[in-house]
């Protein structure tokens, strides 16, 4: 067994010496190649190996079958290689192998319904980077079945196997099937120190166009449940572009891998974004163009009439436009005067009325006391009751009314008349001013119907000559207009160029990238030839034929050589496949290992482990060398299933092989 040379010292500068390259390459300050980078969410952090351990302590399980048998599971873990055989089909193999995988993975990969609605409890215990753990998954039976999970810490792995739930510390909590896949996701990947990856997609995104596709812990979860051997991807079992590099590079810990997936999706989607402002700009500059040359006609056009108007003769309108200002003043004076003339008559008017009113009020007042005074009543001429005796005596003795008992005035004839003769004349002054003003009302209403001519006839002058000089609203209307045009084509024409060169995010972040890719590539150069030497090795002890090397590369391709023949991952055999996943894994154990670093779990998952092989012998051969391997790598832990229980008889302790001698293994 070839023993994996060590690489010293460290594979990458730290973020702070990789970010003063960069600003000193783009001629900014750290802190703004920083910002930049924040602005986009990503954040450079210095190279630091993650503990990423996974290892199996116990699982429980139980639960009830449709028959209503009742079943539960009790099964310890140790390090080395653990075998679930049975040699008839629908044992439950497959059933154990997810159970572990249920509350490792969040969810299972490959559970048979019919074992799922058995299930009640599903109760594992691991070391979670050293951490003691318990990972519960709970199923109530009801009208519908109610998942919930919960994760338990505890000190020490004693106390852990020791103590019932209520006794350990309560870490998360969920309920249903997607948030429990998310709590046990997002504990694995915090306490393994992992960070989600986003791959572009070229053709994802709403438009087509290309869009980020974020991968967590179940994508992870691959590199240690191995797919079948029918299966071409190398590592993993999500078909995306890019996985499998970047869980190589994951695993394998390669410095800043994850910040540069994260640089290339930001950069693409930047690039994305520019292509998609270029479009629009074009597509506007193209509208803008067609607008233009729109416009461009239209102006041509104004300024074409515009020359004809300025062509014709100039006339000066300002004598008839004072003119016609002057008749309007005069006629605007004239209807004062005329509005003040009928105010006046107006008020005369009333004047001779009110005269005229006071001399037929005196008249009937003389009239009626003469011939009133002259009357001998001898009833009241309201009710007609007879006068008594005693007043008729008393108007005739003291002057005082036999019917309101007033005293008699006296009439006195000359005063009389002289009222008279006063009021006489306060009408004939009356009728004689109203008469006066009447006629200088008349000859206010016939100055202003002259005023109102001669305004006419200015007005008509005037228009008379703008229509036959250069037509001053129309030479208005198309100056206003060819203002307009000129103004929309200025602000519609190329811009001026910038007046220094700013750097965008995306050129930033193009430099930042190249930056990061150079010091990935160049780890990788370190690492792969390390890892290249161990996958040979150990596929070859596995049972490779005729491999004469491999080639790794950052896509996830191992570039195979078969008997001087270059071969292809996807052509090689079933077995082939499965077996140079296997010596992948376990080559980024030992090259971990080398280093002093646990970056893989160091946990393998695989089902139906010699379905792939024609004969025995290179099922047990695999087998053995697993099992040779773990006393190298004591940590790692291997789970493998298998309907042959012949090919782990002799190779494996009894009490690592988990099996029944009944027709189920639970």
């Amino acid at each position: 067994m070839s023993t994996p040379g060590a690489v010293s010292g460290p594979l990458a500068p730290g973020a702070g010496s990789l970010l003063e390259e960069v600003a000193g390459q783009l001629g900014m300050s750290p802190a703004r190649v920083e910002e930049v980078l924040a602005e986009a969410g990503i954040v450079v952090r210095s190279p630091a190996p993650a503990d990423r351990r996974l290892r199996l302590l116990r699982l429980s399980a139980d639960g009830t079958k449709h028959s209503g048998e009742t079943f539960a599971v009790e099964q310890p873990f140790g390090p080395g290689v653990w075998a679930i055989a049975h040699p008839a089909n629908s044992a439950g193999k497959t059933s154990l192998l997810e159970f572990l995988v249920w509350p490792l993975r969040g969810a299972p990969r490959d559970l048979p319904p019919d074992v799922r609605s058995w299930l009640r409890t599903l109760r594992l215990d691991v070391a979670v980077a050293g951490r003691p753990t318990r990972i519960v998954i709970e199923a109530s039976v009801g009208e519908r079945t109610a998942l919930s999970c919960r994760i338990w810490s505890a000190d020490t792995e004693e106390e852990l196997l020791g103590q019932p739930d209520e006794k350990l510390r309560l870490v998360a909590e969920a309920f249903g099937a997607e948030e429990s896949s998310r709590a046990v996701s997002a504990f694995l990947m915090d306490a393994l120190r992992m960070e989600h990856t986003s791959l572009w997609q070229a053709k994802g995104g709403a438009d087509g166009e290309g869009a980020a596709q974020l991968h967590g812990w179940p994508s992870y979860f691959g590199a240690c449940y191995l797919n079948p051997g029918g299966d071409e991807i190398l590592l993993g079992d999500v078909g995306a572009v890019g996985l499998p590099g970047r869980l190589l590079e994951l695993f394998i810990d390669i410095p800043y891998s994850t910040t540069l997936t994260q640089l290339s999706v930001a950069a693409k989607r930047e690039a994305k974004t520019a292509r998609q402002q270029n479009r629009r700009a074009q597509d506007d500059a193209a509208a803008r163009q067609q607008d233009r040359a729109g416009w461009r006609r239209e102006l041509d056009d104004v300024n074409g009439k515009l020359a004809v108007l300025h062509g014709h003769s100039q006339r000066d309108v300002a004598p008839a436009l004072q003119a016609a200002d002057a008749a309007g003043a005069v006629l605007q004076q004239r209807r004062r005067e005329l509005t003040e003339a009928e105010q006046v008559l107006a008020d005369l008017h009333r004047a001779r009325i009110r005269a005229q009113q006071a001399h037929l009020d005196a008249q009937e007042t003389w009239q009626a006391r003469r011939v009133l005074g002259r009357l001998d009543p001898v009833c009241c001429p309201r009710c007609e009751e007879p006068l008594e005796q005693q007043r008729r005596a008393a108007e005739k003795e003291s002057a005082a009314c036999a019917v309101c008992t007033r005293t008699l005035p006296e009439v006195d004839a000359e005063t009389a008349e002289a009222v008279f003769e006063q009021l006489r004349a306060d009408l004939v002054a009356a009728t004689e001013a109203e008469i006066k003003v009447q006629a200088q009302r008349d000859q206010a209403q016939t100055a202003v119907e002259q005023a109102a001519a001669t305004q006419r006839w200015a007005a008509a002058a005037l228009q008379e000559v703008l229509t036959v000089s250069q037509a001053y609203a129309r030479v208005r209307e198309l100056e206003l207009r060819a203002a307009v045009l000129e103004g929309r084509l200025a602000a519609t024409g190329t811009p001026p160029p910038p007046s220094g060169e700013i750097l965008s995010p995306g050129s930033v972040l193009t430099q930042v990238q190249a930056a990061v890719k150079t010091h990935v590539e160049t780890a990788a150069g370190q690492l792969f030839p390390a890892m290249n030497r161990q996958i040979v090795e150990l596929a070859t002890r596995f049972g490779v034929q005729n491999l004469d090397r491999v080639s790794l590369d950052r896509a996830g391709r191992v570039n195979a050589v078969k008997a001087g023949v270059p071969t292809a991952f996807k052509r090689l055999s079933r077995g082939d496949r499965l077996r140079m996943r296997i010596a992948t894994v376990i080559a980024l154990l030992r090259v971990g290992a080398a280093r002093g670093v646990a970056t893989h779990p160091g946990l393998l998952l695989i089902d139906s482990v010699a379905a792939e092989e024609v004969t025995e012998v290179p099922a047990r051969t695999l087998i053995a060398e697993l099992q040779a391997i773990t006393q190298e790598l004591p940590e790692l832990q291997v789970v493998l299933t298998t309907a042959q229980p012949e090919l782990v008889d002799g190779l494996l302790p009894a009490d690592r092989i988990i099996t029944s001698n009944g027709e189920h293994l639970f």
